[in-house]
């Protein structure tokens, strides 16, 4: 069984509220023992981190990640992450590392815990979670005309989901037609897992030139290696778990309605954590929303409305 641990990542030194969030309700609502924050700065005493310490089972952890990647997978993974210059690069090795050498979850900075991990640990050996999306790896590869018609087809519609007042709704019935693919913003295993040694390896094999292209040791990489990966200890658990609102259409949750939400109607039964694509048309709200602000927002906005719920302490059930 996965241990309960829940590894966060951080770069830098000052930590916005909605990632301090993102910590705290793993910790009150992910059923995990301990809730580790690695961290390759000090970070500055903002009252939301100063917080995190009184939560039960928190640890603060100084991150060495060239340190990490070397005792993780050799000195060639330890030499590629210092090569890498986008904290987002290097924490595709960080959080595989962390999995590999330690066992338990790695959680992205933009998520929101709401129910337990329990079936999650004891599902198998190791997982990776599914998302819909328009351009996997093999799409984004692809000379095929063809591919690259659907795919921008595909594209179109889904922005007009995106604008479309609670175009989160209507959504779900054409999603079946979008690819699926992993994305390692949830992902986890025991230690040692042989699916997260040939993820490192498979890092440290991508030509030089490419080590600082956008997905290029990350997404795609990990799309296939999973696509590549014989063995019968990892598994992918759907959309629902981890990404009931598929990239794009995520935007929902920080749209404005007037006429109240409620955040249950685009949970699913099995989702015990929401990403929530902080890349995704979402960094100036990140920079400025608190606590105070979430709760004035609570009956206007689909990820405040949910985020007041878990800080209540309420136990998210639909």
């Amino acid at each position: 069984m996965i241990p309960p641990i829940a590894h966060f990542v951080w770069y830098g030194s000052k930590l916005p509220y909605l990632h301090a969030l993102a910590i705290r309700s793993a910790a009150t609502h992910g059923g995990f023992r301990s809730v580790r924050l690695h961290h390759t700065d000090p970070l500055e005493e903002l009252p939301h981190v100063v917080a995190l310490h009184d939560l039960q089972g928190f640890e603060l952890v100084p991150l060495d990640d060239r340190a990490l990647c070397e005792a993780a997978g050799g000195p060639s993974l330890a030499d590629l992450i210092a090569q890498l210059q986008s904290p987002v690069a290097r924490s595709n090795l960080v959080r595989t590392a962390l999995v590999y050498q330690e066992g338990g979850v790695y959680l992205d900075m933009d998520t929101l815990t709401i129910r337990p991990f329990d079936e999650v640990l004891s599902r198998a050996p190791g997982f990776v979670g599914e998302e819909h999306i328009v351009f996997p790896g093999e799409v984004v590869a692809s000379w095929d005309p063809r591919v690259k018609a659907k795919a921008y087809l595909k594209t179109t519609v889904r922005d007009v989901f995106r604008r479309i007042p609670r175009g989160y709704r209507y959504f779900p019935k054409i999603e079946h037609h979008y690819h699926r693919a992993v994305n390692g913003a949830i992902m986890g295993g025991v230690a040692g897992h042989p699916f997260c040694a040939e993820y490192m390896k498979a890092m440290t094999k991508v030509p030089r030139a490419r080590w600082n292209k956008p997905h290029a040791l990350g997404t795609h990489l990990l799309q296939a290696t999973f696509k590549s990966y014989a063995g019968d200890d990892l598994h992918a658990f759907p959309p629902p778990y981890f990404y009931p609102l598929p990239p794009e259409i995520s935007a929902h949750w920080f749209r404005f309605y007037r006429e109240g939400v409620d955040p249950l109607e685009v949970l699913d039964p099995v989702t015990c954590c929401v990403h929530w694509y902080a890349s995704v048309r979402t960094k100036k709200i990140v920079k400025q929303m608190n606590e105070v602000e979430l709760r004035r927002l609570a009956d206007q906005q689909l990820f405040a409305a949910l985020a007041a719920r878990v800080l209540n302490g309420e136990i998210i059930d639909r």
